[in-house]
C-alpha cells in the first residue's frame, strides 16, 4: 500500500491547458514517511554541491512564464494526442527553465506508486524521489526527445533554491531540487542557438529512468499479487 499523500495544495492560478484531474503545485509536497531529518538533509553540502546552480527566487514564478502547455496534434509525433511543453520565449544554452515539482517520497516499496510514469530521483543517498503523477507543474509534460528531435534540447539537473528557515539568521537556506535546464551549446556549438520560441522542450529520460521502470514493474507485480490474494 502506498503511503497517503499529505496536504496537496492547489495553486490559485493554473497554466492554460492544465488537466482537471491533476493538482497544480507551486512547490513540492512530502509523504508522511519522509522524516524531518531527511528534509533537513536536502540542504547538506556534498562533494557535488558546488556544481549545482543556485536559482534566484524571481525565476521561480508559477505558472512558469517560459513555458506553454500544448496538446500535440501531429499524428507522427510519438506523444500524439498527449501534452508537451513548448518555449514561450527564447531560452539560451545552460539557462534554467523550471523546477520539476511533485510529491516527494521515499524509495521504499510501500511509499512508491508502482503505476507512476512520472517518478524522478531527487536524492539517491537519502533515498528520495519526486513523483508528478497526481500533482506537479508544467515539467511533468516534458517528452523524451526520441522520435521528435535528433537530440534533446534540455536536461534534468540538480540545483538549489532558497526556502524559509527559522534556524538561519536571514530566515532562509538553500535546499536541493531538480530542475530542467537548456542543454549546453557543446564543444561543436551545435546547440548554441538554444531553444527558440515555439520549439518543444524535450529531455532524455535516460538509463536511470528505464532502470526505474524495471524496478516499478517488479513493484507492480507484487502489488497485483497482493490484490489477488486479498
Amino acid at each position: 500500500m502506498v503511503a497517503p499523500i499529505v496536504a496537496l495544495p492547489k495553486a490559485e492560478i493554473r497554466p492554460n491547458h492544465w488537466p482537471d484531474d491533476i493538482s497544480f503545485l507551486t512547490d513540492q509536497t512530502y509523504s508522511a514517511v519522509v522524516t524531518a531529518e531527511a528534509k533537513v538533509s536536502l540542504s547538506r553540502i556534498t562533494a557535488e554541491s558546488p556544481t549545482y546552480a543556485k536559482i534566484a527566487t524571481e525565476a521561480l514564478v508559477a505558472p512558469c512564464t517560459r513555458l506553454d502547455i500544448r496538446t500535440i496534434d501531429d499524428t507522427k509525433h510519438p506523444a500524439h494526442g498527449q501534452r508537451g511543453i513548448f518555449a514561450s520565449q527564447h531560452l539560451v544554452p545552460d539557462s534554467f527553465i523550471c523546477l520539476y515539482v511533485g510529491h516527494v517520497h521515499t524509495n521504499s516499496q510501500s511509499d512508491t506508486d508502482p503505476y507512476s510514469d512520472y517518478d524522478l530521483a531527487l536524492d539517491n543517498e537519502l533515498g528520495l524521489s519526486v513523483d508528478a503523477a497526481r500533482s506537479g507543474n508544467e515539467t511533468r509534460f516534458a517528452n523524451d526527445y526520441r522520435g521528435i528531435y535528433e537530440r534533446p534540447n534540455a536536461e534534468f539537473r540538480d540545483c538549489f533554491i532558497k526556502v524559509k528557515s527559522d534556524k538561519r539568521a536571514d530566515g532562509t537556506k538553500w535546499e536541493r531540487r531538480v530542475g530542467i535546464f537548456v542543454m549546453s551549446a557543446g564543444k561543436a556549438g551545435k546547440l548554441k542557438g538554444g531553444i527558440k520560441v515555439g520549439m518543444e522542450i524535450t529531455v532524455t529520460y535516460g538509463k536511470a529512468y528505464w532502470e526505474s521502470r524495471k524496478l516499478l514493474a517488479t513493484f507492480r507485480k507484487d502489488a497485483e499479487m497482493r490484490t489477488k490474494k486479498s
